[in-house]
């Protein structure tokens, strides 16, 4: 009986797909049925999924329907036919947890078919991270410090771009690179590269995971800061009404050629949830953890951090606020073989970005973004403030 528990559903969903394809059935609760018989299958048979959103769709012209059928053409591979769909959706008055999720997917095809791009300028009032304080006590001695780099406030521009190519059609496996560049024309020393190359299996239905294995490397001031080889996978796992829990582990080996006390190994890991209040409210709380290791016991350390967004929009506008609050700790493991005590930071980062969420520039959306930071270390030389005031385009699609 169990053996054959599973055909019989599958039989059960077929026939009832056919009924209602083949009737004018037109009550909610018929159409619901549907719709869900529609979702069951994004994860068993995504071409008939499609079948059903697309006749369900032309019925209602539901935003929701449309939604679910521009996902099943996503992840059936049809990109430019679901590039169509979302992009569509966008110009309707949808929930922001709606519109995020749609931007990702754009995002996500943008990547595929061609190469996905994010560019700004900014202000860093103290891009070096460096104290404002000039004097400290060293074993009974006074250190008058006088920093060798700048310490006033710096223009940059920053330069993301993304490209990913499935390997072979349908295998769900990809190969993805991606450079994200940070320029200081008038302070070049704290110029900085990221260069990130992986391979990705990705499981998509309803749900999103995916397993990447890869390797970044960071230069700054022109020369090569650290190389670190790493695993990852992150989950995404959608709820009723647009919200959503997010899963994110990560472990990766830290090689400083010219730092080598700090070589070792960082295990990450994050668990978020996204909550959709109503249409034009929703909130998102993220809690992480990492372990660090070091060389030299008194750089390895425990950091955590927890944060608490919120975004908003108003229709007669269509601007939006994306608000965020961070509190970070960090504790090192051993006394410090400068300053001779344990380390302990503890700090917070307030952001706020806001944008006007019909506009788009040849798929670029403009953005205004603030953030503010602080670190407070038991070690005063380590503390710092500062800020960064930009415009940035975002590449939707």
């Amino acid at each position: 009986m169990t053996s054959l528990a599973a055909p019989a559903r599958w039989l059960l969903i077929l026939a009832a797909i056919f009924y209602w394809g083949t009737t004018n059935a037109q009550s909610p609760q018929e159409f619901q049925k549907r719709f869900e018989a529609g979702v069951i299958m994004m994860d068993r048979d995504i071409n008939q999924a499609i079948i059903i959103f697309t006749k369900l769709f032309n019925e209602t012209k539901s935003v929701r329907v449309q939604l679910e059928l521009a996902r099943s053409l996503f992840v059936a591979g049809r990109l430019a036919e679901a590039k169509v769909q979302f992009i569509d959706i966008l110009q309707k008055p949808i929930p922001i947890t709606v519109r995020d999720k749609i931007e990702w997917y754009l995002s996500d095809i943008q990547k595929r078919q061609t190469v996905k791009i994010y560019i700004g300028a900014y202000q860093d009032t103290n891009p070096g991270q460096i104290t404002s304080l000039r004097a400290f006590n060293i074993f009974g001695q006074t250190l008058y410090y006088q920093p060798s780099l700048p310490t006033d406030v710096q223009t940059g521009v920053a330069f993301v771009a993304e490209a990913e190519r499935e390997i072979q059609p349908g295998s769900g496996l990809f190969a993805s690179a991606s450079v994200a560049t940070v320029t200081f024309p008038d302070a070049m020393m704290f110029n900085r590269q990221t260069f990130d190359t992986s391979i990705i299996k990705r499981w998509q239905d309803f749900d999103y995971k995916d397993i990447r294995v890869g390797n970044e490397f960071m230069f700054y001031n022109n020369v090569l800061l650290y190389d670190a080889p790493y695993v990852s996978t992150r989950m995404v796992f959608n709820q009723p009404e647009q919200n959503s829990f997010m899963v994110f582990a990560k472990v990766a080996a830290l090689d400083f050629p010219n730092y080598m006390y700090l070589n070792g190994t960082q295990v990450q890991g994050a668990l978020g949830y996204n909550y959709s209040i109503m249409r034009n409210l929703s909130t998102n709380v993220e809690i992480g953890a990492d372990r660090t290791t070091a060389a030299i016991t008194a750089y390895s350390s425990y950091g955590m951090y927890a944060s608490l967004g919120v975004q908003v929009a108003e229709d007669s506008t269509n601007l939006q606020l994306n608000a965020r609050a961070t509190v970070i700790q960090r504790n090192y493991w051993d006394v410090d073989p400068i300053w001779g005590s344990v380390r302990s930071d503890s700090g917070v980062v307030y952001s706020a970005t806001l944008t006007k969420r019909d506009f788009y520039i040849m798929g670029l959306r403009p953005e205004i973004g603030y953030v503010v930071q602080n670190n407070n270390s038991n070690i005063s030389f380590y503390s710092y403030n500062k800020a960064i005031f930009g415009v940035y385009f975002k590449n939707v699609y």
